[in-house]
C-alpha cells in the first residue's frame, strides 16, 4: 500500500515537474528519494510474480538494458553517455520495474492510470490557460520565404514544463485514445468529461503549429475507426461530423497558423522550408549509421553524431528508428524493436483472452487494452518524425501492457479454478 502511494506520488511529481515549481523539493532531491523508498519497499515485500515474469516484454527490455551496459566500452563516445545521459535514462527505465511490480489489480490500475491522465491534462491545459489569460506562447518558429525571414508564435509547454510545441502536441495526441475509449465509451458523466477535455485539447494542439501532431491526430482517428466494430459506419460519421468541425476550427486560427499547416502540401508557403529541411536532414542522417554500425555511438549521442559525423547541427535526430540505430547500433536496434514487438504481442494476447473470457467492449479492461493498441500504432507513426529512445513513453506503456496481460492471465486462471468440475 505504501509503495503504491509512493509510486503515484513519484509519477505525479515527475509529470507535473514539482521540483521545478518548488525549489525546496529540488534541493532535497525529492524524486530521487521517492525512487529509493519505492525500491526499498519492493525489496522488503515478497511479491508473487509468476504471471509478470512470464510476459515477454519484460524479458526483452531486460536484454536491451543489459546490452546498453555491456556495449558501453564499444560505443564511439562512452564518456558522453556516462556524463550526460545514463542516469537520466535509468530514471526513466525504472518506470517499468515500479509499475510492473506494484500494480496488482484492475482497481489499482484504474487509480494509477486516471492519475496519469490527470497529470497529462494539467500539462495540456496549463499552457492553454496561460495563453488565454496572459498571451503566453512559449516558442517561436522561423522560416524563410523569398529570402525574407518570418516568425511564428507557437504554443509550447508551461514555463515549468520542458516540452517544445511538437512535444506538447504529442502529449495531446497521446491522450486522445484514452479519452475516447475510457471516457467517451464510459457512462454519461464520463462523456461530459470527455467533451470538456477533448475540445480544448485539440484547440491547444492547433496552437502548437505542429504539423506532425496534426497528422498524428488524424492518424489516431483513423486507427480508432479501424479498431471499432462498425468501421464503415464510423468512418462515414467521422467524415460527416469531422469535416465541418475541422473547417470551423481552421477558420478561427490566425492566418500565420493556417499558413503553417498548409505548408505541409505547399512548400512555397512560410514554414515549407523547415518541412523540406526535416526531410533532407533525415536523408543525410541515414549516412551516419555507417559510423560504428554494430554498437552505435552511445546512448543520447545523436546530437554529437549529427554534428560530427554528417556535419549538421548538434540536434536530436527527428526519427526514433534512425536515432536508435545511431545510438545503440544494429544490435541494439534489433533488441529495441523486439521489445516494441513484444508490447504489441502482449496487447493482442490480452485482448484475445478477454474475448475468450466473454468480456466485450463494456468491460473497462477490454476498452483500456484497445486504447493501448491505438496508442502504440499512433506512436510508431509519430516516431517517424520524433525521437524517443530516452523518452518515458516506451517504458511506461510497456510496463502498463505487461500489467494488463498479467492481470488478464491471472483472472482467467482464477475463473478456471472457480468453475465447478
Amino acid at each position: 500500500m505504501l509503495a503504491r502511494a509512493l509510486l503515484i506520488l513519484f509519477m505525479f511529481s515527475y509529470f507535473i515537474h514539482s521540483t521545478s515549481r518548488f525549489v525546496i523539493l529540488a534541493a532535497i532531491r525529492f524524486e530521487f528519494l521517492l525512487g529509493i523508498m519505492i525500491l526499498l519497499c519492493i525489496l522488503l515485500v515478497q511479491y508473487q510474480d509468476k504471471w509478470r515474469l512470464s510476459v515477454q516484454s519484460g524479458k526483452r527490455l531486460y536484454f536491451f538494458l543489459l546490452y546498453v551496459f555491456l556495449s558501453l566500452p564499444l560505443v564511439t563516445w562512452p564518456g558522453s553517455v556516462l556524463r550526460f545521459h545514463l542516469v537520466e535514462w535509468i530514471k526513466i527505465a525504472i518506470f517499468f520495474i515500479f509499475i510492473v511490480t506494484l500494480i496488482r489489480s484492475v482497481a489499482q490500475l484504474k487509480c494509477f492510470f486516471y492519475m496519469f491522465m490527470g497529470t497529462q491534462m494539467v500539462r495540456i491545459l496549463e499552457p492553454l490557460y496561460l495563453h488565454k489569460t496572459t498571451g503566453y506562447w512559449g516558442s517561436v518558429a522561423s522560416s524563410h520565404v523569398n529570402g525574407a525571414q518570418q516568425f511564428l508564435n507557437r504554443l509550447s509547454g508551461a514555463p515549468h514544463d520542458i516540452v517544445n510545441p511538437n512535444q506538447l502536441a504529442w502529449v495531446i495526441v497521446n491522450m486522445v485514445p484514452f479519452i475516447y475509449f475510457l471516457l467517451w465509451q464510459g457512462g454519461k458523466a464520463c462523456k461530459i468529461i470527455a467533451l470538456i477535455t477533448i475540445i480544448p485539447s485539440v484547440y491547444a494542439l492547433l496552437l502548437t503549429g505542429s504539423r506532425s501532431g496534426l497528422l498524428s491526430l488524424i492518424f489516431v482517428f483513423l486507427t480508432i475507426i479501424y479498431f471499432s466494430r462498425n468501421r464503415i459506419k464510423n468512418f462515414l460519421m467521422a467524415l460527416v461530423l469531422g469535416f465541418p468541425v475541422a473547417i470551423f476550427i481552421f477558420g478561427i486560427l490566425g492566418t500565420d497558423l493556417q499558413t503553417r499547416y498548409l505548408s505541409v502540401i505547399d512548400h512555397n508557403l512560410a514554414g515549407g522550408d523547415t518541412a523540406q529541411g526535416r526531410i533532407e536532414s533525415l536523408i543525410r542522417g541515414v549516412g551516419s549509421i555507417s559510423n560504428n554500425p554494430l554498437f552505435g555511438n552511445g546512448l543520447g549521442t545523436s546530437p554529437e553524431t549529427n554534428a560530427n559525423v554528417i556535419g549538421g547541427r548538434a540536434q536530436m535526430t527527428h526519427n526514433l528508428y534512425l536515432e536508435v540505430f545511431q545510438e545503440v547500433g544494429l544490435i541494439g536496434f534489433i533488441l529495441f524493436m523486439m521489445y516494441i514487438y513484444s508490447i504489441i504481442k502482449s496487447l493482442m494476447e490480452a485482448k484475445n483472452l478477454l474475448i475468450y473470457q466473454g468480456r466485450d467492449e463494456i468491460d473497462w479492461l477490454y476498452r483500456f487494452t484497445t486504447a493501448l493498441q491505438v496508442w502504440i500504432v499512433m506512436d510508431l507513426f509519430y516516431s517517424l518524425s520524433c525521437f524517443g529512445l530516452r523518452s518515458w513513453e516506451w517504458y511506461f506503456f510497456g510496463a502498463v501492457s505487461t500489467v494488463v496481460l498479467a492481470l488478464v492471465r491471472e483472472q482467467g486462471q482464477l475463473s478456471v479454478l472457480q468453475t465447478p468440475s
